[in-house]
């Protein structure tokens, strides 16, 4: 039986910033970077991170450079 691997790698940054003001706590940034399109996303919070994700997943968005045949 044969089985088909869909993939899409990704570069995660993830960097924290700090206000100027410190009555104000520091926020979390994200941002993915598709390695084969270098196309760059970013997100303001974890959750819109893995939204997007989610998304991709089951939007079944997985080009064909990524497809490999598994026996």
């Amino acid at each position: 039986m044969s089985h088909r691997l869909f993939y899409r790698a990704y570069i995660l940054r993830l960097w924290q910033e700090r206000p100027a003001s410190p009555d104000r706590s520091a926020v979390w940034r994200f941002s993915v970077e598709d390695t084969r399109t270098r196309q760059r996303q970013g997100f303001g919070s974890l959750e819109k991170l893995t939204a997007y994700l989610r998304a991709r997943m089951e939007a079944g968005e997985w080009g064909s450079r990524g497809d490999e045949e598994r026996g």
